[in-house]
Parts: C-alpha cells; structure tokens; sequence
C-alpha cells in the first residue's frame, strides 16, 4: 500500500494516539450527554402523553355514555392465554391507581378458573395476547351502559376505536380513536355522520351487518347529519323514524374507500360480539355489575 501524502505532496505525519484518544472520547461524551437528554425528555413528555391520553379516554367513556359526575365506572382489561387455553380478566375502578385489581379467568370453555383479588400496584401479565378493554359503568347504582375497546385493520394500519352499548347492549355511538385512513377517503370513517349509521342498532342487527356501496339515501344522510349535530336530549324525529327503515340494512360505504369502511363495520360486529358472550360470565361475578345476558 502506498504511503499517504498531503496536498502538497509531503509524507502525512502519523496521528498522535493521545489525540485520537481524546476525540473518541469527546464524541462518546457527547453521545452519552445527548441520550441522557434524549432519554429525559421522553420520561417527561411520555408521561404528560399518557395523562393526556386517559384524560380523552375518560371524556369519551363519560360521553358516550353521558355520565353524570357521581358514577362510576370498572375497567376490565382482558388477556388471552393461548398455552393454558384461557382468558384472563382484570377489572378495577378506572383511573384510581390506588384501587385493588379483581382476576378473573375462565377457560375457552366458559369455565371459571380462577377468581381472586389483588393488592394496588399489581404486576400486569406478561407474555399473554391483550384483547383490548372494557368499561362498564354505574350511575345512582344502576347499570348505565358499557363502552367497548375494539380494533381492525384498515386499508392502511390498524384502526382503534370505541363502541358504546347501552343496558340492553343496543349501540349508543362508536368513535375512532386511532387511525391512518388517507385524508378525504378512508379517513371519512371518523366523521360523525358515518359512525351513526351504528347507532340504535340492537346486538342481533349489528351482528347481521353488512357494507353496501350503493349511494346513501338523501334523507337518511340529512338526518345522520342532523343527529350527529345534536348536544343530546332527544334524537331528531327524522333519525328515529328513518332508523326503523334503515336498522336492518348496510352500512353505506364511504365513497372510495369500501376497505376502510368494511374494517371498521366488521371490528364492531367482532367487539360487540365478543363482548355478549364474554359478559355473560362476567356479570355474575362482578359484584352485580349488571345482569348475565
């Protein structure tokens, strides 16, 4: 190999160890200084995000189901145990990180396994498939309705949303937490209007549900658009009359963008589903949550 020369043609002096030495360790200085910086400020801004996020998480139960100040509401997380053929159910009062946590497992079969509660602060499972929450909620010590966790993959990504029921399980609304639909087609599955087309539907009739991509009638969407522009009270005449023709019909699919409707109307019927079969052995067994049905 050849020897290295400058520009000028002289023999380049070789490099002095203690100066090499001296700026690996400078750039090590700098990479340690700027991960510890890097690292403190996603310890501080991933805690404001998470405060931030069960914030709109507890505006959207409290809505969807328009609580009043004084209920109360359970969170049950669900976790899928594939090895032991099992699920398993922590429930606790939602947002009270001092509260105790309730398990609950029953085997694929509906058999319960286990029941027992454990102290605040308890370790969440590990290595187990999560199956999304629930919350169900009481208000002056009556069943006020459930909202439901559920998830779907659209065109793009996944889509997350909620699904709230009422007492009878009949959908109150479904709101889209999460998702990455394109802006001006699938994204159009987040609007208002085309989540109430849920609405008032019963467990039987969503779990019928299909997607069409006929246009949506004229007046059915005026009156989609005008329930969904309501501050609560009672429902515009129109929606309530409309929906009894509409109730057993599709759900009109966004114009563009079938994929994204279809992955939404069948993470409904899916979460609503699963749901029915899972609180029947829910019910009894948390503290008269509500009845089995």
């Amino acid at each position: 190999m050849s020897e290295l020369v400058q520009i000028d043609g002289a023999p380049r002096p070789k490099a002095d160890p203690k100066v090499v030495a001296g700026i690996a360790m400078n750039l090590v200085l700098v990479c340690a200084v700027s991960a510890i910086v890097l690292g403190g400020v996603y310890v501080g801004t991933e805690r404001y995000q998470r405060e931030a996020r069960l914030a709109g998480e507890r505006a959207a139960v409290s809505g969807m189901l328009a609580l009043g100040a004084d209920a109360q509401v359970t969170e049950v997380r669900q976790y899928l145990d594939p090895a032991k053929r099992e699920v398993r159910y922590l429930a606790k009062q939602y947002g009270d990180e001092s509260a105790p946590t309730r398990t609950l497992v029953f085997g694929l079969d509906g058999s319960l396994r286990e029941a027992e509660a454990a102290p605040a602060g308890a370790a969440e499972p590990t290595g187990l498939e999560e199956l999304g929450r629930l919350f169900v909620a009481k208000q002056g010590g009556a069943l006020a309705g459930f909202v439901l966790e559920g998830e779907s993959r659209g065109y793009k990504n996944r889509i997350r949303f909620f699904v709230a029921l009422d007492s009878s399980l009949a959908v109150l609304g479904v709101r889209v937490l999460e998702h990455e639909e394109d802006p001006g087609l699938g994204a159009e599955i987040a609007t208002p209007v085309f989540r109430a087309q849920f609405t008032g539907r019963t467990p039987d009739e969503i779990a019928a549900l299909g997607v069409t991509r006929d246009p949506m009638p004229e007046d059915w969407h005026a009156a989609l658009a005008a329930y969904a522009s309501s501050t609560g009270g009672e429902a515009p005449a129109d929606w309530r009359s409309l929906l009894e023709r509409e109730r057993t019909k599709p759900i009109y699919a966004v114009t563009g963008a079938t994929i994204s409707s279809r992955a939404l109307t069948r993470g409904v019927k899916g979460t609503v589903d699963h749901f029915r079969r899972r609180w029947a052995l829910l019910a009894p067994r948390l503290e008269g949550e509500g009845a089995s049905r």
